[in-house]
């Protein structure tokens, strides 16, 4: 509990730095916690009391971010309670520690906390300076006055001076750091092969009494789901759209109000030369209009190549006004005169090609945009539809009515499992992914259909249950081939790896791995090098591997099941790797930062626990569950 209760400050310095930091202090919610304010007391801890309005802030501060996210809390649910319950945690510990800080005779000096708001960037102005003005402002947003704000920064900030006497342990011995970062960052070097179970043995059979055997103690396997039939309405403007009427009149406006989006402008492939001075523009421009070539003036003038020439294609509005006209009044193949670059310098601009403005005709244009016009119209009629269908709903009409009286496609979903798979896998039923739909299916109550809910892509979804088929223990008869493949499954592996066991006891330290499992078709070419927390790359091959071969010694092989348990994997330990720390200086300083982080924390929990165990606590759960 107190580890949950410290989440989000994992390390020392980011307990220290969040102590400091006055307004997520008040953004939890704690106020002057030692104000008598009577019948609204949650909790009394010691001499010192948590008032209700405080645990409301801290409380709305643990359910935003979930409500942001999507996750709704509803009051009186049992997340709600969850949540407000961790949020009081949370406002005792910070009143133990506050009461333990005045105990120890812990005072925050006036000077102490005048440095501390000058140099809190909440309170800074656009020039990034401390401003009384924005000073006030922010507390008269927060509701506090200066007077309460300066008590509550006086108790955060002599909280963490009595958090950080307490976790102010010395530093861990040497040999503890070494030995930690020996063993992070071991390595072994292994031969690996994969081999499948039927490789090793072949495929058991089983009499009918194993297989009941199996069934019974496996009962769990065998049950089936729930399963639901439902009838629901899952209507998009698309669907309304063809059932839409649009006049002649409507789209012949339309066409004419938009006729820049039917136009494509002309372009005009473009290639340049720039220059430094007029001059060398005008000498190039000379040469290229007594003949030469375009290309060979940038190589001669500039050390151009031809691809550098390419700009690529341009309308008019790609480019600034002051070159626009120039170059579209320029034929096809032609150079532009000498033209003032709007970013300093000169240029010549060569039109190498031409797309002529390219307009499309109403009648191509019309059935796009009498498409466009039904889905907008579409659109807008389905929050009408949204009411139509409330209204039949409420009048006490079933989905397969409602669809009759509004003319709607209903659709049905056939004995489907909380994960909408259906009971019969060639049924080939389409599930709707939109969000929500299987809750409505689970949660609702049979023949009884769901509100209308807008769904989160533009739509409308009605669900009504017509059929519950219950979980059950399908009997051994039904699942009796079930029962067999799986039976097989588990004696199969179970046999191969106990020969797999005895061929690797047979190549002990010094034998010969590939011989003595060459039968088996295996090859242990695949070497891999990998630490306590890595896995080999190899497929199927996961940390019940990496297990075995680290509690292992170099030469020695191992055996253990894949990831999917349809194969053994057998390692060959090559050799054992330890990082020397000169080599890896960096991971030497987070494993002694990891370490020491991981007991001022132990110190502080400790610590907390005692507080907690020596104080006496009470807590009004008529009032906490009256709230929340």
């Amino acid at each position: 509990m107190l580890t949950q209760m410290r989440k989000g400050a994992s390390s020392w310095p980011a307990k220290i730095l969040l102590g400091l930091i006055a307004l997520s202090f008040v953004g939890w919610g704690v106020g002057d916690i030692f104000i008598n304010r009577g019948e609204t007391r949650v909790a009394e801890v010691g001499s010192s009391e948590v008032d209700i309005r405080d645990l409301q802030l801290a409380y709305r501060n643990q359910v935003q971010p979930l409500q942001n996210s999507g996750v709704p809390v509803e009051q009186g649910s049992e997340l709600a309670q969850a949540l407000a319950r961790l949020a009081l945690d949370q406002l005792i510990l910070r009143t133990l520690e506050s009461n333990a800080a005045r105990d120890m005779g812990i005072t925050i000096d006036a000077e102490t906390l005048r440095n501390d708001i000058a140099g809190n960037a909440a309170f800074f102005n656009n020039s990034g300076v401390f401003d009384p003005a924005v000073f006030q402002g922010v507390l008269a947003t927060n509701g506090l006055s200066e007077a309460r704000y300066l008590a509550i920064l006086s108790n955060q900030i002599s909280e963490g001076q009595f958090v950080n006497s307490i976790g102010a342990v010395p530093p861990p011995p040497s040999t503890l750091i070494d030995s930690v970062f020996r063993h992070r960052t071991e390595q072994r070097v292994v031969e690996l092969a994969v081999i499948p179970n039927d490789k090793l043995v072949p495929l058991p059979t089983a009499e009918t009494s194993d297989l009941r055997n199996y069934y019974e103690e496996n009962l769990g396997n065998y049950e089936a789901p729930e399963y639901r039939s439902a009838d629901y309405l899952l209507i998009y403007p698309d669907d309304l759209a063809e059932t839409v009427e649009i006049t002649e009149e409507a789209i012949q406006e339309a066409y004419a109000s938009s006729a820049g989006a039917w136009t494509d402008p002309e372009q005009r492939r473009l290639q340049q030369i720039p220059f430094a001075t007029e001059e060398e523009a005008v000498s190039a421009h000379q040469a290229i209009e007594g003949g030469a070539d375009f290309a060979q003036v940038a190589f001669d003038e500039a050390g151009m190549e031809a691809e550098e020439l390419e700009l690529g294609w341009f309308t008019r509005a790609d480019l600034f006004a002051e070159l626009s006209d120039p170059i579209f009044t320029t034929p096809e193949g032609s150079v532009t005169a000498p033209l003032a670059s709007p970013l300093g310098g000169w240029l010549l601009f060569r039109v190498a090609e031409i797309k002529p403005e390219d307009v499309t005709s109403f009648e191509d244009a019309r059935e796009t945009i009498e498409s466009e016009l039904r889905l907008r119209m579409a659109r807008e009629s389905i929050y009408g539809l949204a009411n139509e269908l409330d209204d039949q709903l409420a009048a006490g009409a079933t989905v397969q009515e409602t669809a009759q009286a509004l003319d709607l496609n209903v659709k049905t979903v056939t004995d489907i499992d909380p994960d909408g798979t259906p009971e019969d896998p060639m049924s080939l039923q389409i599930i709707p992914t939109v969000p929500g739909f299987l809750d409505e299916v689970f949660f609702g109550e049979l023949d009884f259909p769901s509100t209308v809910i807008e769904t989160n892509d533009g739509g409308l979804l009605v669900v009504e249950v017509t059929e519950i088929t219950l979980e059950r223990l399908r009997p051994f008869d039904e699942v009796e081939e079930q029962v067999r493949q799986d039976w097989q499954h588990q004696e199969l592996a179970a046999q191969a790896e106990v020969a797999a066991m005895a061929l690797a006891q047979e190549v002990g330290s010094f034998g010969d791995v590939t011989e003595v499992f060459v039968e088996t078709g295996a090859s242990f070419d695949e070497l891999q090098t990998f630490t306590r927390t890595q896995t080999p790359t190899l497929d199927n091959v996961g940390f019940e591997t990496v297990t075995a071969v680290f509690a292992a010694d170099a030469g020695a092989v191992v055996v253990s099941p894949s990831v999917d348990n349809t194969a053994q994997v057998v390692a060959r330990i090559l050799d054992v790797v330890e990082t020397d720390v000169l080599v890896d200086p960096d991971g030497y300083r987070s494993v002694e930062i990891s370490v020491t982080n991981g007991m001022i924390s132990d110190v502080i929990d400790q610590n907390s626990a005692a507080m907690f165990n020596a104080t006496s606590i009470e807590i009004d759960e008529r009032l906490l569950e009256q709230y929340f």
